[in-house]
């Protein structure tokens, strides 16, 4: 079963009316995650409400623990965030009625969360890869566009012990799963194979080993804090890489192999969704005790700049700050694109 079967997507629409108006959309460029905010209230409760077009509102689809159910066609609008709040059009650049998809997470009483939930991650992602969106940048709570009003979805994620930052994490790892699939699928995996949710296979990725893969691994092991000054996300497991590995492993108590199996990538996915493991031993590169910021250069730059997925040149130019201030937003981080101990500390 391929990844894009995991689970089955109901397209059910609902007659044009109030709240299907049955025009196109501008094309997709975001998503908004809700909640129904009406506990035990299943997908197809919420289809029933809203055929009844009696209110202008709506969401694309609605995720319970039985059912992806799409009810209004992707490529047409829903009523879903208010067009007189700002948040849209200032982060994005759009309404997010004309250029978003709404999807709405069900919960509560009889709904098994942890089902509905994992679909619900699911179809973010499968979202993303379709409109090849970025997880991180390109998935937006209705409670930032419109908080006046509005708390979903951590309104219901946060009952069951779930942070926005934990949510974003799991419809990530879900995505670079689907990636993950396609190299497979294209022969372009020199390794085994990669942990893909519902297929069992053997994950292990070490010293020799080249693609996508390993730079997965090299992604995974710079967000956590270790060294790859010299190389980077280069796609090959050579000395760096295995050095970083098997200092992640000292760390944190592993069998200090050099080798990234199923432990040590568990290991290495708890540290990215709680960065409060981090730093349990002195940090890989000490703060260098003023600011680095646009116009400066050398090594210190080089690896900001490795950390946040840019080129690195050792120049800090408009590219790195703008990604530096992407990062900083993600991280919860003040958003000045200057790296000061706060950025420094969770980069390194």
């Amino acid at each position: 079963m391929s990844l894009e079967d995991k689970f089955q997507i109901t397209r059910d629409y609902i007659p044009i009316g109030k709240s299907r108006p049955g025009t196109n959309n501008k094309g997709i460029t975001f998503l908004v995650s809700h909640d129904t905010g009406n506990p035990g209230s299943t997908a197809y409760n919420n289809r029933a409400y809203f055929a009844q077009n009696v209110v202008s509102a709506s969401a694309h689809a609605f995720i319970d623990d039985n059912f992806i159910l799409e009810i209004i066609p992707l490529d047409e609008k829903a009523w879903h965030v208010r067009y007189n709040v700002p948040y849209d059009n200032r982060i994005f650049g759009k309404d997010a009625n004309d250029a978003s998809i709404g999807i709405e997470l069900c919960w509560g009483d009889n709904i098994n969360f942890k089902e509905s939930y994992e679909r619900y991650v699911w179809y973010h992602a499968y979202l993303c890869r379709k409109y090849n969106l970025d997880p991180e940048t390109d998935i937006v709570a209705h409670s930032t566009l419109d908080p006046a009003r509005r708390t979903d979805p951590e309104n219901a994620l946060n009952r069951y012990g779930i942070t926005w930052g934990e949510y974003l994490a799991d419809v990530k790892d879900y995505y670079n799963e689907f990636l993950d699939y396609e190299d497979v699928k294209a022969g372009q995996m020199a390794v085994p194979g990669l942990e893909i949710r519902g297929v069992q296979k053997d994950f292990v990725i070490q010293y020799g080993d080249r693609g996508p893969g390993v730079k997965r691994i090299q992604e995974y092991l710079i967000k956590a804090g270790m060294d790859l000054r010299e190389h980077g996300v280069d796609g090959i497991f050579g000395p760096e890489t295995l050095g970083a590995v098997r200092k992640f492993q000292r760390m944190y108590g592993l069998i200090e192999d050099g080798i990234v199996g199923p432990n040590t990538l568990g290991q290495l996915k708890k540290v990215l969704r709680n960065p409060g493991l981090q730093g349990q031993e002195n940090p890989v590169r000490p703060y260098p005790g003023h600011y680095v910021m646009i116009g400066d250069r050398g090594r210190d730059v080089e690896a900001i700049q490795r950390a946040v997925n840019v080129t690195p040149d050792g120049i800090f130019g408009p590219v790195t700050e703008h990604a530096v201030r992407q990062y900083q937003g993600r991280m919860g981080l003040q958003v000045d694109g200057i790296i000061g101990p706060a950025t420094w500390n969770v980069l390194f």
